[in-house]
């Protein structure tokens, strides 16, 4: 049976590399090919040979590169050819098909059929599949990430709202060189500003904030820089809880007072035809963010720059993890050295959705396909997969355990030589002292306990879109001028009030 060719299944992953990155990886993509052909030829001494180099060379690539999407297909693909190496090339593809945010349908079934191949009794090597799909050629699956209000459903913090039709609208996306070119440093912040307000039809403005460029269009100047300085209040707890150091380029923000304004964003800056409902997205290639944004609250675009900074130390890391971190990233009060979490609409969401949840054990296991809903009557299902992610953060972090689970994840999940693995489970289970039915069960034991102690005390934070007149929302640029939509009036989204923010537990 053939081999196939590592670029186009690689392609499958639509995240863009740096050029060194690229370049580092072009020599042991040449030994992965190698070691096919020589198993494809009957060499196996030959192609052992190469496995070792190969393996050799994987390993300085990720002392150097951290681990990636190429170097996990390409390791766990490899691996699966060798009998004594095989259940880790299965974890490895495994691994990818949990946490991928990027492949597409034939991506998705190539790889289920090598890792039914590599996980089958026979000890025979696995072929590589010469199959090469219809690949994506643009960002928005690897890329733009997003709060939905549809997820929402009609709870506290999102719309209530049913959508009939979808327009048709062709959007071309903008090619990844192009959005790499975008990205300014940080020496050069007046760059940035003038270069993104460019972007923007006239009378746009703005204003730099350390490594922020904030860019309003319908705003004044002084709301760019209140944006700007909002923002860098979190920068300082990312860094000192979890390491999560900031951006090396200049972050661009483009700051909406609507929903609707966040879809002409996407259409004009990135090409993007993002999913109905998205209030916030962010684009790593070009180091950018836009969404509804207001002086008092940012924590929206807060949700946005973990997933944007992440990516440096973890970047590739579980739903569970950076989802839930940014979505309680985004309602909590960031100090200099680490985020005060508490009650907050996600709790109320999982309290009014507490039947579907999903266990911890399940939670653990989700791909990211499953925070999305698949459609209208899958809402309340994906909003309870996404509030019990925050939650669970929130519990962690309760128990004392929430950065030591980070980071073992982070270094532990596969080491940094790649020949050891530990599961979610397994961690979770080693930090809290528990097996997994444990956790869920006091999992459930807590959270009645924060909802006992929550109805005795005042609201401590919100996250909703701003005011509407009742029964009327504004409707985003890629829904039908038919579409039935409606909403209630809501306060401002991830307004911190002026209150003290909860003591820390």
């Amino acid at each position: 049976m053939k081999f196939g060719r590592a670029i186009p299944l690689l392609l499958i992953f639509s995240g863009v590399f740096c050029t060194a990155q690229t370049q580092d990886l072009q020599p042991i993509e040449a030994v992965w090919q190698q070691t096919l052909d020589a198993l494809a030829q009957g060499n196996r001494q030959k192609a052992g040979s190469l496995f070792a180099d190969f393996n050799q060379k994987v390993r300085a690539y990720v002392t150097t590169n951290g681990r990636t999407w190429q170097i996990e297909y390409l390791v766990g693909s490899l691996n699966c050819q060798f009998s004594n190496t095989r259940a880790s090339g299965a974890k490895f593809l495994a691994d990818i098909l949990q946490n991928n945010r990027g492949l597409n349908d034939a991506g998705q079934k190539e790889l289920n059929r090598q890792l039914a191949a590599c996980t089958a009794p026979t000890p025979t090597a696995t072929p590589v599949g010469s199959v090469q799909p219809d690949l994506p050629r643009d960002i928005a699956d690897s890329s733009a990430h997003f709060q939905s209000p549809g997820v929402h459903g009609d709870m506290k913090g999102g719309y209530n709202f049913k959508v009939d039709n979808e327009a048709a609208v062709a959007i071309s996306p903008i090619p990844a060189a192009e959005l790499l070119s975008r990205r300014v440093p940080l020496t050069e912040p007046s760059r940035a500003l003038s270069a993104g307000v460019a972007r923007l039809p006239s009378g746009a403005v703005g204003a730099t904030v350390k490594e922020f460029a904030v860019i309003t269009h319908g705003g004044s100047e002084s709301v760019a820089r209140i944006v700007g300085q909002c923002l860098t209040t979190y920068t300082p707890a990312l860094k000192q809880q979890f390491q999560i150091e900031p951006s090396r380029y200049m972050v661009t923000v483009y700051t909406a007072d609507s929903p609707e304004q966040v879809y002409r964003y996407a259409h004009l800056l990135h090409g993007l035809q993002l999913p109905q409902g998205v209030v916030a997205y962010s684009v790593p290639e070009d180091m950018s963010l836009a969404g509804v944004a207001f002086p008092d609250a940012c924590g929206s675009l807060a949700h946005e720059l973990v997933h944007l900074l992440i990516k440096s130390s973890l970047p590739v890391s579980p739903a569970w993890l950076e989802e839930g971190l940014a979505s309680q990233v985004a309602v909590a009060w960031p100090s200099p050295d680490k985020f005060k979490f508490a009650w907050s609409w996600r709790d109320d969401t999982l309290q009014q959705n507490f039947g579907m949840r999903p266990s911890v054990a399940e939670l653990l296991n989700a791909p990211w396909a499953s925070f999305s809903p698949e459609n209208y009557f899958d809402m309340p299902r994906a909003a309870a997969m996404q509030a019990m992610a925050a939650v669970f953060i929130r519990y962690l972090d309760s128990k004392g355990k929430l950065s030591d689970v980070y980071f073992a994840v982070r270094n532990q999940h596969f080491s940094p030589d790649l020949t050891q693995y530990k599961s979610y489970t397994a961690i979770v289970e080693e930090k809290l002292g528990k097996n997994i039915s444990q956790v869920d069960s006091d999992f459930a034991e807590w959270f009645t306990q924060q909802k006992s102690s929550h109805a005795r005390t005042t609201r401590t934070a919100t996250e909703n879109l701003p005011n509407a007149p009742a029964g009327v929302c504004n409707v985003p640029a890629n829904i039908s001028a038919t579409a039935q939509i409606s909403c209630e009036p809501q306060q401002i989204m991830n307004q911190r009030k002026p209150d003290t923010p909860p003591k820390p537990k």
